[in-house]
Order: structure tokens, then C-alpha cells, then sequence
């Protein structure tokens, strides 16, 4: 393989910009050849605003390019499946945004077929990046705070900007699947990805009725196999912008990571600072090198590098996977009212919330692994 990697990108939303930026820090190992979307003019715009050398309507067409050796999905929840199958079936790398998959069998399909034609299938979670969060699990990991208890994360905003992300069909879910993602795997990177052994799930729609009947706030506690516990929150329904922070408690300390705050910047305006979500009034930390300090570029970089030197990811598609049913899980227990212990896979879900929206009250109502 040669050392630089052209990159193909599926989607041309927010995310797919985050990711062009991000590659275009490290040009010596990728090149962003291509986009491909659907929508021919929003396409076409993103291309020429963003100095793209090409698009293509079909993202089977951007896949008979021979410059593109890789690929980022970052479409609809509903079509990672087949846009990830369609380029590994092609030969091409593979970088999913989250979550991994709406069903356990089109993960398992995207993981084995990875896994087949000897690909790397890289799962896109930013926060095991995150600068200040890799510095807050390395005091953890240096004793300081002795034997951790518990781990919090949250992650909150006052709700997604495209109208497919309040669809149960084309998101499978709401804010669990949306940011409590990020939080369940941020929470099992701080632990060393020790196995769960139960979840609950608390969920409910606040904000958000006239739009959507799904979540829009969650709470997830897991069990770890050792008894130590893990708090993901995640929130459509903050007002005042975005708030996001993970907290390690020890019984000998405690360790807090706030991302918006602590960046040396303080800032006060009668008006209001817009930034990506809505106006801040007051006292605001503006951020600096939001890319950087979301571990946006460092996340692409070590799955460029994956691609090259032949190697697995640190996340990859089973990290994927195991999120995913830790989202069922908790779709069911908020559902039925009780703990789910895992494993939890039941093969015929391939939308999660149903399963709170429309609960089984008995596990084996349908086939399970």
C-alpha cells in the first residue's frame, strides 16, 4: 500500500466537514480525493467550497475510483450498514462515524467482513482522543486517586440540526444513540474496557414532544464485571449551549475533565458569543482548536496510520458492537422498568428505541444470542 491514503467521504453534513479538516492536518499520510452525496447540490457546493477534487452522486461510483483507497461514512444512522458493505466489499478501508450500526447482525456483518478482507473498519469515537480526557485517565492510571468507584461522562446540547436525527427509522433512536454513544464507550475506554455486566436505563422526552416522540435525555448505569460503575448522560435538552465533562472518582481522590472549560479564555458579552450550537450570554470559555481539543484530528490520524502499518484500531467495529448493545439494554430496561444483565442481543431489533417506545417485558419474545 503506498504510504499516502486517498480518502473517499460519504455525506457532506457537519460531520463530513469535521473529518475533511482533520485529514487535511496530516498530508503527509492522506489526501481527501472525493465526496459523494445523494443530494447533487449540496454536493456540488460542499466540493467547490471546500476545494474537493470530485464528486460523485453515488457513493458506488466514488468507489470505481482508483484513488480512493479509503472511505468515512458519515451519513444517516440508518445507511452506515450498507455504505460500510459496499466499501469493504470493495476493497476500501473504513471509517464509520457512530453508532457502529441500528441492528446487532449488521454489526456482526460489518465486523466479519472487516475482519475477511483483512480491512481496517475504524469506529469513530472522538472523546478517546480528547487531549484533556487522555490526560485524566493517565492520573487515573498513575494510583493517584487509588481504586476508582465510579466514572461519569456527559454529553448535552439543546438538540441535532438535521430533521433525519428525530426519525426512529432513519436514527434509531434519540439522544441515547446520538450522544450517549459517546459516553458509553468514553466511560469503557476510562476502565480498560473491562466487560459490563448490567445496565439501567432511565429515559423520557422533555423538550423536544412536538418534533419527536423518542429520547431526548437519558441516564445509563453499568455494572462492571468488578462491581465498579459507569454514568453516561446525554441531553437534546440543555439550554445554553453544549456542556460535556467526565469525572473519575477514587477512594483516595477525584479527578475532574470539564471540555469547555480550563482552556486559559474567559469572555463576557451582554449580546452573546455564538458558537456551534446557540448564543452564550455572560461569562463564556470560548474554545480555541475546537478540532484539536475534540480529538478530532488525532482520531482520523491514528486510523490513517491503522491503514498503512496494517493494524487494528483502538476503536473498531467490536468496540461498535459492544455499544450498541449497551444501547439496546438500556432502550429495554427504561422500557420494562427492570435491570438488563448482558449479554443482551436480541438479532431481530434493528430499531432501538422500539424497545423502549414498544417494550418486551419478556426477554426471549424473539430471537437472541
Amino acid at each position: 500500500m503506498a504510504r499516502k491514503i486517498g480518502v473517499g467521504i460519504v455525506g457532506t453534513g457537519f460531520i463530513a466537514k469535521v473529518h475533511l479538516d482533520s485529514i487535511r492536518q496530516f498530508p503527509d499520510l492522506a489526501d481527501v480525493v472525493a465526496v459523494a452525496d445523494i443530494d447533487e447540490e449540496k454536493g456540488k457546493a460542499f466540493q467547490e467550497a471546500f476545494s474537493v477534487p470530485r464528486f460523485y452522486k453515488s457513493h458506488l461510483d466514488m468507489l470505481d475510483d482508483k484513488d480512493v483507497q479509503a472511505i468515512v461514512v458519515a451519513v444517516p444512522n440508518y445507511l452506515h450498514y450498507q455504505v460500510t458493505m459496499d466499501a469493504l466489499k470493495s476493497g476500501r478501508h473504513v471509517i464509520c462515524e457512530k453508532p457502529l450500526a441500528l441492528s446487532l447482525k449488521q454489526g456482526r456483518e460489518m465486523l466479519e467482513l472487516a475482519k475477511k478482507q483483512g480491512l481496517v473498519l475504524g469506529y469513530a469515537e472522538e472523546l478517546c482522543f480528547i487531549p484533556k480526557f487522555k490526560k485524566a485517565k493517565e492520573l487515573m492510571e498513575s494510583g493517584g486517586i487509588g481504586d476508582v468507584y465510579l466514572v461519569r461522562q456527559c454529553e448535552k446540547h439543546a438538540g441535532p440540526y438535521s430533521p433525519w436525527f428525530f426519525k426512529e427509522e432513519t436514527a434509531g433512536g434519540g439522544a441515547l444513540m446520538d450522544m450517549g454513544c459517546h459516553s458509553i464507550e468514553c466511560i469503557r475506554w476510562v476502565m480498560g474496557k473491562k466487560k459490563v455486566r448490567s445496565v439501567i436505563g432511565v429515559m423520557g422526552t422533555y423538550l423536544h414532544h412536538e418534533v419527536t416522540k423518542m429520547d431526548d435525555h437519558i441516564l445509563v448505569i453499568m455494572e462492571f464485571e468488578d462491581g465498579t460503575l459507569g454514568q453516561a448522560e446525554a441531553s437534546w435538552a440543555l439550554k445554553g449551549g453544549m456542556d460535556s465533562f467526565l469525572e473519575i472518582f477514587g477512594k483516595k481522590g477525584v479527578i475532574y475533565a470539564d471540555l469547555l472549560k480550563g482552556m486559559g479564555l474567559r469572555a463576557y458579552s451582554e449580546e452573546g458569543f455564538l458558537d456551534m450550537w446557540e448564543p452564550n450570554k455572560g461569562w463564556v470559555y470560548p474554545d480555541y482548536d475546537w478540532l484539536w481539543n475534540n480529538g478530532y484530528p488525532q482520531e482520523d490520524r491514528h486510523f490513517i496510520e491503522c491503514m498503512i502499518k496494517g493494524e487494528v484500531p483502538m476503536e473498531n467495529a467490536e468496540d461498535g458492537l459492544v455499544v450498541l448493545e449497551i444501547m439496546l439494554a438500556a432502550y429495554h430496561s427504561a422500557g420494562t422498568g427492570q435491570k438488563v444483565m448482558l449479554p443482551f442481543r436480541p438479532m431481530d431489533v434493528d430499531v432501538p428505541v422500539y424497545l423502549w417506545q414498544k417494550p418486551r417485558f419478556e426477554l426471549g419474545c424473539g430471537p437472541t444470542e
